[in-house]
């Protein structure tokens, strides 16, 4: 959610505001909900010792995991975290009702049936009310497939997994999540003994489920058929409604309503691993170039870990290597003053003028054909979101900001940043 922000015609359909957006609060302790403390298996404040928003991103578990930190002289490295191979891929005959082609539920049913695991920590329900799962079965896998662009427990099922002695567990789940099932099962005496691997997604901007409803009804014309909606590289919102149908937004085209502080939780505005760097494989479509038939994925494998498990899928996708166009940098540098006034000087934004449709998209035809590309739209996705995230702790968190890690200072010295630097210091 980095670009320029206008008002369109919104539905007619009631606009009460949840309290959250209403009157924002950034006393409370930051929380994405990932689950970890949702249970009663074990002491709450034993999961919270692992909160990820108090013990900071990436770098120590990095350290362990990798046997050194990211590099940031390699710009790739830099950005996607530290892996052993990247590449685009597809899998031969698609998952049907899957997010993309369906490589997460093809890995995550493979794992169970050849036993490499025993169970898989994911999510059950409807996309905007999802339920934390200990799938056994390919039938749990299957119900499990498509996105939940909401903050989801998944880690709430790892209170089910202790009790049930698992031993060997797969879990697919955001950055948070990864962050802190390392941290909880690493000093943890309850999993001592685990076999544990990960698939990560790449996540950002998730939000509660009634928040979510509330920009449905701001942004879509139908939006009591909504059930899931991405961020696409063609620079266009992909909403999907219940009957199949494809409704497409422009990023320049979404309404100033949206992009309020107060919308999007605190704590997707505090996160620093957008890529999901500590994941043993990477799965999303950030980097792949855009598909129409939304079918072309962008695979990290991190790990040996990740190599058994991409290992298990080889033989039914087809891959090819990355592709990147555009640049990267100069489209961030011009996006940092719309991207961050929302989270500076949202006062200013109700003065904003609508832009019209037909201009918004021209435009995003426009940056898809001339903008950042492949893997040049993942770093320009990837820098945005962490100048604005950093930004809002800044801001709004000043006591938080040690959880920010060391590479996101190396990535924020290769932009010009002194005018967001004025208006901060102006407003503090």
């Amino acid at each position: 959610m980095q670009h320029s922000v206008v008002s369109l015609k919104t539905s007619s359909l009631p606009m009460t505001k949840p309290s959250k957006i209403q009157t924002p609060r950034f006393d409370e302790p930051l929380c994405s909900k990932c689950g970890l403390c949702m249970g009663n298996a074990w002491p709450v404040k034993e999961s919270l010792e692992s909160c990820v928003f108090r013990c900071g991103w990436v770098e120590n578990h990095e350290k362990r995991i990798f046997g050194r930190v990211r590099n940031p002289d390699d710009s790739d490295e830099l950005r996607f975290g530290i892996s052993l191979k990247r590449f685009n891929a597809t899998l031969k005959k698609p998952v049907n009702g899957a997010q993309w082609s369906g490589i997460i539920t093809r890995i995550s049913t493979m794992a169970l049936q050849t036993n490499l695991v025993d169970a898989v920590l994911t999510l059950h329900g409807e996309p905007l009310q999802p339920k934390a799962v200990l799938a056994k079965t390919a039938q749990d896998i299957h119900e499990a497939r498509g996105n939940k662009p909401v903050l989801s427990p998944v880690l709430q099922a790892l209170h089910t997994a202790y009790r049930e002695k698992t031993r060997r567990l797969l879990v697919v789940g955001a950055a948070c999540h990864v962050h802190m099932v390392r941290d909880f099962t690493r000093k943890s005496p309850y999993f001592a003994d685990l076999d544990l691997y990960i698939v990560g997604i790449p996540c950002t901007d998730n939000l509660e489920p009634s928040h979510l409803q509330w920009v449905f009804r701001n942004i879509s014309k139908n939006p009591e058929t909504v059930i899931n909606f991405e961020f696409m590289q063609d620079y266009r919102v992909h909403i999907l409604h219940k009957a199949g149908k494809v409704e497409k937004i422009p990023f320049f085209c979404l309404p100033s309503a949206v992009m309020k502080v107060g919308v999007f939780p605190n704590s997707c505005l505090s996160c620093f691993d957008y890529i999901n760097s500590l994941s043993d494989i990477t799965v999303g479509y950030l980097g792949a170039p855009y598909s129409k038939n939304r079918k072309t994925q962008w695979i990290i494998v991190r790990t040996e870990r990740g190599e058994k498990l991409l290992d298990l899928i080889n033989d039914e996708i087809e891959t090819s290597p990355e592709v990147f166009f555009g640049d990267s940098h100069s489209a961030v540098q011009a996006a940092l003053q719309p991207t961050l006034m929302p989270i500076l000087q949202p006062e200013k934004l109700d003065d904003r003028k609508a832009m019209p449709k037909w201009l918004g998209i021209y435009l995003s035809r426009k940056k898809a054909k001339s903008g950042p590309g492949g893997t040049e739209f993942a770093k320009y996705s990837i820098d945005i979101h962490a100048i604005r995230n950093f930004y809002f702790l800044k801001m709004y968190r000043p006591d938080d900001i040690g959880i920010v890690p060391t590479h996101i200072y190396d990535l924020l010295s290769q932009y010009d940043l002194s005018s967001i630097q004025r208006i901060i210091e102006a407003r503090i």
